[in-house]
């Protein structure tokens, strides 16, 4: 079987008698989660029928049907379907008892599973699509294309697939309304591949919807678009299908995404107006690269946009000149459109390249440049001694001027002192020097002071000193 082959999806109603399945495929309903079952098994046995006709919204269950998964599809919008049992009791969404089943119910569909359901007629009240039918899940396969021996990173692939009940397609159209299906990519995390440590990334999902790579919709075809923008290496493919109240994931073969098959390099120029010349070469003999023609897009410094296309399928490396407007930082957007080397057409997307354009650089002077330069160098340093020595011409006048201003305020100072000596001595003035009076502490009263014949010591007269000089004869 294939990596993505013909995957036998078991979701058992149970119609006739028991006793002839040999081995009865277990529903088993996780604990906490009671509106997911996980009812898909990898098992090849037959189906029993793929749907009921509602007759004036009835249908009859037999008597050995022991589970029942039906469909229900509904207007848009409106409230889940209510179920009564050929009692007449009713089963409601909200309400519905674990023992007896599990429902799931969305815009447009009810899921529900029944266990030991009611043998009779049941009836369903609810606003019910036009020419509605019940239908029963029974031994769903899902058949997908396989992927290619041969995948490239950077790679886009479109691939198709479609369910079957019972060996039969799947008709109804809302059906697919019903179905998720996703394609996931695991590292196998070893350390020679680019891959290693890398998360895993979901590289398709598949839709009926007839947008995108979808021819039409609604036509029990899904098809996916697997982008592998993926780093190369080993990776493990898990596929993962989704029910409503049914999910399974199926891990598969590991396989290995090569590196993207051709090399994009660039010969820079640094002349303005000329042009770098961007180049695409192969790197591995796993294509055929003479089939290849490239798309791409250019981004400038300056902001220009421009969009080119190698057309030439020659064994030769493709080149594109790309005009060198200014320095910084060019983009360019690259997707070939070729060969394998099993003929198999391929669409590879590789990752942006970016190089950096310098300015360019500085000519060398010439000799009446260098000539005019060194009699500029001169001419400054020439200014500069000019300008120095002028500084030191105008410290020393300043230290001379000052100079001169204390020689000249020293000899006016003298003058002023020997005209005012002239002055005096001519003026026949006398220059008296006046001592502070003091007076000694008294011992006795003034009564009691007596020189030795009895007269009285004067305390007056002889306090003054007489210190004139002599008239000048």
């Amino acid at each position: 079987m294939s990596r993505l082959g013909a995957i036998l999806i078991t979701f058992i109603i149970f119609v006739g008698q028991t006793s002839a399945l040999n081995a009865k495929p277990k529903l088993e309903w996780p604990g906490e989660d009671p509106t997911v079952l996980d009812a898909i098994k990898l098992l090849d046995v037959e189906g029993q029928f793929n749907g009921i006709k509602l007759l004036e919204n009835r249908f009859r269950i037999d008597y050995a049907v022991e589970e029942a998964t039906f469909i229900f599809f509904r207007k848009y919008g409106s409230v889940p379907v209510i179920l009564i049992r050929p009692d007449g009791s009713k089963l409601y969404a909200a309400t519905m008892p674990d023992s007896e089943g599990h429902w799931y119910d969305s815009d447009t569909f009810d899921m529900v599973h029944l266990t030991n359901p009611m043998i009779g007629p049941w009836q369903v009240v609810g606003k019910m699509q036009p020419n509605n039918k019940v239908m029963v899940l029974s031994d769903i396969e899902l058949h997908a294309d396989p992927l290619p021996a041969l995948i490239f990173q950077g790679e886009t692939l479109k691939l198709n697939a479609n369910l079957t009940s019972n060996g039969k397609p799947i008709d109804y159209k809302s059906f697919s309304d019903v179905v998720a299906l996703d394609v996931t990519f695991a590292s196998t995390n070893n350390s020679e591949y680019e891959n290693f440590g890398a998360d895993t990334k979901v590289v398709g999902t598949f839709y009926d919807d007839g947008k995108g790579f979808d021819e039409y919709p609604k036509d029990g075809v899904f098809t996916g678009e697997y982008s592998f923008a993926l780093p190369w290496g080993e990776w493990i493919p898990t596929m993962y299908l989704d029910l409503a109240l049914f999910n399974r994931e199926v891990t598969l073969d590991p396989i290995m995404l090569e590196p993207i098959p051709f090399e994009i390099s660039v010969n820079q120029t640094v002349v303005n107006g000329d042009f770098h010349h961007l180049k695409i070469s192969p790197k591995t003999d796993k294509i055929k690269f003479e089939t290849f023609v490239f798309n791409g897009k250019a981004y400038f410094p300056n902001g220009e946009i421009e969009l080119f296309s190698l057309g030439d399928e020659t064994i030769e490396p493709r080149v594109k000149p790309l005009m060198n407007y200014e320095d910084g930082e060019y983009k360019v957007e690259i997707s070939g459109f070729g060969k394998d080397i099993n003929d198999r057409d391929v669409i590879i997307k590789a990752p942006t390249f970016i190089f950096m354009a310098d300015p360019p650089p500085i000519p060398e002077p010439t000799a009446e440049e260098l000539a005019q330069l060194e009699a500029e160098r001169l001419a400054k340093q020439d200014a500069l001694a000019a300008i120095e020595a002028q500084k030191a011409l105008d410290a020393q006048k300043a230290k001379e001027e000052k100079a001169l201003i204390i020689l000249i305020s020293v000899n006016i100072a003298a003058l002023l002192l020997s005209i005012l000596v002239i002055w005096f001595f001519r003026s026949g003035k006398k220059i008296k020097f006046k001592i502070p009076k003091f007076k000694l502490p008294k011992k006795k009263p003034k009564d009691e002071l007596t020189l030795d014949g009895g007269a009285e010591k004067s305390t007056e007269s002889d306090d003054i000193i007489d210190l004139s000089l002599p008239d000048e004869r």
